[in-house]
């Protein structure tokens, strides 16, 4: 039976693999199926997409619905920080997960297959890619994790977590070796993932490409060399396959604003919690979320926007609070939840290159990245586009798969090569990894948005878009 093997590098874009810079992941890509079409979700954020990965759904169907947010039944004075566990613990009310959608891992069990974390990304990331660990009596370990039994399981076979850093690679190279000589080796999982922190560390505090932030893609691109030799000296190693993959892109940060204090020059009052004296909450990122204490206050804030150059168009989790044509129904994006801010606001970014001679830059809102930083979360096309490929057991070979993808389709493909069924996943596996007759090309289409803008998409055979790019209308 196939055994997967998945690796994810958090943030890469995909034009910048390389042979000298990324040498094992090209290769990689030059021996089995790449998808030039894959595709993040919306908002392209980190822990919105890990668990659109392991769900099959969008954030819609799963209801994490942004890194920071806002919600009045869990912490009515405060942001929510997605990457705390105790703030995803909260957001569960009691239940083990606030997911909506079961995980892989929930997925496999019934068959008696094994799934397995390691991860070198935040704690609140690890506990979304894997929310059922405990109760399975499955690997689950994260750099964060200083208590509990994996973590002094691991402890003991390796010695100490290295501490954080930037670049993120002693951290990185050390997840590396909790998959590689402990987990695949004791363990043997069906399904194991490691998540690497970089490049995304090194991006957003150095920039696309520093020279520290080389560095650490090439060390994250070792890391990667090592798990194909080992898989390629293993006995049964036709039958295990390696997915490698990243959660979203990013865009150089250029011209860096807090929104919440551009809304309270502007007259509003604007806070990050609900407070007396409060009224929006402005959760801040690439695609800031606001929380209204009214909703009749809608159009001020939009007319406001609209005002603004380096806004982009509106979003709403209910287009009927803005008068018609004056914002985008988050449904069509795959994003509108209950818990979904009332509207999202998106920055006016740009093609052009950055410093780097790297395509494409916007405005944004995160007080700890620096002005020139690496951002994501956006609709910005090197926000969406990401690195998926599959490699060994039954995927072609040398192939460029033609047909749309996105997060939600890779979960659904593990299924599938496992024998077991997708029903209730919104993503669908991947044929034409394993079938050039299945591989579609899809219809490629233009929304027009509020404000002068457009989104391309990418309408799959199947019906399901896929968005592309927002930008100016040219």
């Amino acid at each position: 039976m196939t055994r997967v093997v998945m690796v994810a590098l958090d943030g890469l874009r995909p034009d910048m693999i390389d042979a000298a810079l990324t040498p094992h992941l090209a290769a990689l890509a030059a021996s089995g199926t790449r998808f030039a079409r894959a595709r993040s979700v919306f908002p392209s954020e980190t822990r919105v997409a890990t668990p659109s990965l392991i769900t099959g759904c969008r954030p819609g169907g799963h209801g994490m619905v942004a890194n920071t947010l806002f919600d009045a039944s869990v912490a009515p004075d405060r942001l929510l920080r997605t990457k705390l566990v105790e703030d995803v613990l909260a957001m569960a009310a009691g239940a083990e997960s606030p997911l909506q959608r079961p995980s892989l891992a929930e997925r496999m069990a019934p068959r008696g297959l094994r799934f397995a974390l390691v991860s070198a990304g935040t704690a609140g990331a690890a506990r979304l890619l894997h929310p059922a660990a405990e109760r399975l009596g499955a690997f689950r370990w994260n750099v964060e994790d200083t208590d509990g039994a994996t973590a002094r399981e691991v402890a003991d076979a390796l010695g100490a977590t290295p501490d954080a850093a930037v670049p993120n690679i002693p951290r990185v190279e050390f997840a590396g070796r909790v998959l590689l000589d402990h987990v695949l080796p004791r363990q043997r999982p069906d399904v194991a993932l490691l998540w690497l922190s970089e490049p995304d560390v090194s991006f957003h505090w150095g920039g696309l490409r520093a020279e520290h932030t080389l560095r650490a893609l090439r060390a994250a691109d070792a890391v990667l060399g090592r798990i194909v030799a080992w898989r390629d000296a293993q006995p049964d190693a036709g039958d295990i396959a390696i997915i490698v993959l990243s959660d979203h892109g990013h865009v150089t940060g250029r011209g860096k604003r807090c929104l919440r204090s551009e809304l309270q020059r502007a007259g509003f009052r604007a806070g990050t919690g609900m407070a007396p004296d409060v009224d929006v909450v402005v959760a801040p990122a690439a695609a800031p979320g606001l929380w209204l204490r009214d909703r009749a206050m809608a159009p001020q804030v939009a007319d406001f926007l609209s005002e603004q150059e380096w806004a982009g168009p509106l979003l709403a989790r209910d287009p009927a609070i803005l008068p018609a044509g004056r914002a985008v129904p988050l449904s069509l994006l795959g994003s509108a939840h209950a818990r979904s801010a009332d509207l999202v606001a998106t920055f006016a970014g740009d093609e052009g290159p950055d410093a780097w001679g790297m395509p494409g830059t916007a405005p944004f809102d995160a007080p700890d990245v620096p002005e020139g930083g690496g951002m994501h979360g956006g609709l910005h096309r090197a926000e969406l586009a990401t690195v998926l490929v599959m490699q060994g057991g039954p995927f072609r070979s040398a192939a460029v798969a033609a047909e749309a993808a996105d997060l939600t389709d890779i979960a659904p493909t593990v299924l599938h090569l496992l024998g077991i069924g997708t029903e209730g996943m919104e993503g669908r596996p991947l044929l034409g990894a394993f079938d050039a007759a299945r591989d579609s090309a899809p219809a490629e289409e233009l929304h027009e948005l509020p404000g002068g803008f457009v989104l391309e998409a990418m309408r799959a055979p199947d019906g399901r878009l896929y968005p592309t790019a927002m930008r100016r209308a040219r």
